[in-house]
């Protein structure tokens, strides 16, 4: 029997009508025991004061049984994991992922075979950390099956369920949500010593997971408040040194953080380019571990193109040439590398100062007199730089004129 540790009134989101619809699918009437309860971050989050997240739970229904009794209740199901038994209900547009209780049949640092179970605490044993083991009701009843995940959340501990080494062999990504956790929840606190040892010992096993398992980790790790707290942790105990370039600075990182807060601009590409020591050949070396969108590469070798174009460029042209939030950025991550504080009339051009078009056209250049051909384009870049350099002031009408004085030298 699995029995409540605590008790807290319900939450806005536990006594919201999909919630409700979703437990009262998989709860048979009269029954004593929990059928389905909320596991690991929502619960978390809840217990913490911060907003749930995403809705997991955890169910003694096998797979097909729990699709069968949310259909009937008209429920759409979407067996997005069924091969691990977790299923996707979709009640008033919210998602919620529910997966029958497990245990580890046979796992090889990647991927686990399981095998479906009825004991809660079973299914606690084979998850990561103990404030991810956590439950809950829609009453705001909370259990905790390892009888330390309320206590190790209350002092700021992040420690692996049970023997840490074993944790870690399942799975090599635990190595990464290790350090991730403990930068998000672990303030106050020193490491847990067996975690830091099982992490350490399994480091080089990192490079057996797929890249794209380790770019959701880093992101989330590059994107916390003191990132290079983080990676100085991680590379002191081997664990992906190569990452940064050789001659990245930890204070450079976490001053830019700072900036980022301090102007409500934060960003992955800028926190990546100062990693990369603003060197525009170190980004394919990111590729080692990092699976990059097209949009995030774009933005990374756009701040670093500014870097070493902008020195030479008013703000506005930098913004007219390369856009609010690359310009933005760049600059932010110039003032972090060289440890000088922005000026704050600056960064309100940076982040609020709308570029113009140019007023005129290659048409209107041929309107003029000039034949198409690579003459409209050569005067037409004239006549935009003369523009520029005139800070965006000359009108339509000053521009037509303009193009009127180059045919004259041609």
């Amino acid at each position: 029997m699995l029995n409540p540790e605590r008790t807290i009134p319900p939450t806005v989101w536990m006594k919201d009508r999909a919630v409700q619809v979703v437990f009262h699918a998989l709860t048979d009437t009269g029954a004593v025991d929990p059928q389905v309860l909320f596991v690991g971050g929502c619960v978390r989050n809840t217990l913490l004061g911060l907003p749930p997240g995403d809705m997991d739970l955890a169910t003694l229904h096998k797979p097909e049984g729990v699709t069968r009794r949310l259909e009937a209740q008209g429920v759409r199901v979407i067996p997005t994991g069924i091969d691990h038994g977790t299923v996707t209900a979709v009640v008033d547009g919210k998602p919620f992922e529910i997966t029958t209780l497990r245990r580890d049949v046979e796992t090889d640092g990647r991927r686990a075979v399981v095998a479906f179970t009825d004991d809660w605490r079973e299914d606690a044993a084979r998850r990561d950390f103990t404030i991810n083991t956590l439950l809950a009701d829609a009453d705001g009843n909370i259990y905790d099956p390892t009888g330390k995940g309320l206590s190790d959340l209350e002092t700021n501990r992040i420690v692996f369920v049970g023997d840490a080494s074993e944790r870690v062999a399942e799975d090599h990504l635990r190595i990464l949500r290790f350090f991730r956790f403990y930068a998000l929840y672990g303030a106050g606190t020193a490491p847990d010593a067996a975690a830091l040892a099982a992490c350490r010992a399994a480091a080089d096993k990192i490079g057996t997971l797929s890249r794209e398992r380790i770019t959701q980790e880093m992101v989330r790790i590059l994107m916390v408040d003191r990132p290079a707290d983080i990676l100085g942790l991680m590379f002191e105990n081997g664990v992906m040194r190569d990452f940064v370039h050789p001659e990245y600075q930890a204070l450079r990182l976490n001053a830019l953080v700072r900036l980022q807060n301090m102007y409500a601009a934060s960003d992955l590409a800028a926190r990546m380019a100062v990693a990369a020591n603003a060197r525009p050949e170190w980004v394919d070396q990111f590729d080692k571990y990092i699976v990059f969108s097209n949009a995030l590469r774009g933005d990374l070798i756009l701040i670093l193109k500014i870097l070493a174009a902008a020195a030479s460029m008013k703000a506005h042209e930098v913004i007219y040439r390369f856009g609010n939030r690359a310009a933005l950025q760049a600059h932010l991550v110039h003032h972090a590398m060289a440890g000088t504080e922005p000026n704050a009339a600056d960064v309100d051009i940076l982040k609020n100062w709308r570029a113009p078009i140019l007023p005129i056209t290659g048409d209107d250049v041929m309107k003029a007199g000039i034949a198409r051909g690579p003459d409209v384009g050569r005067i037409l870049k004239t006549i935009e730089d003369w523009w520029i350099a005139e800070d965006f002031r000359p009108n339509e009408s000053a521009c037509r004129a303009r193009v009127r004085e180059e045919l004259q030298n041609l």
